[in-house]
């Protein structure tokens, strides 16, 4: 008889520290969007890029001044390829407040 499916429940808050001591590195909530630049990652899954387009057309009618920029996945890389494993240095250079980073449907 084959054995059943395992399936890990996880956390939308992420693992806590392995050390104690060690640094939270996520970022301080932003008080609100007006005037912020926000980073859109897309990876490349199906209607992906229409899911970012269209939190963005959303965003924009609500906050004003909120500017949005298609970052690439990872250097030499296009908008829609798959990310590289950390995003953080390309999200400092662009000078984002804040990101969205979808994977379609």
């Amino acid at each position: 008889m084959p054995a059943s499916p395992q399936y890990e429940v996880v956390s939308p808050l992420g693992q806590a520290p392995a050390k104690s001591g060690e640094a939270n590195i996520a970022a301080a909530p932003l008080t609100g969007l007006e005037g912020k630049k926000i980073g859109l990652f897309w990876n490349g899954f199906t209607n992906g890029n229409l899911l970012l387009e269209a939190f963005a057309d959303l965003l924009k009618r609500r906050h004003a001044g909120v500017q949005f920029v298609k970052l690439k996945s990872g250097r030499d890389l296009d908008w829609g390829n798959y990310p590289e494993r950390s995003l953080t240095g390309l999200a400092r250079e662009a000078g984002i407040h804040a990101a969205i980073a979808g994977p379609g449907c």
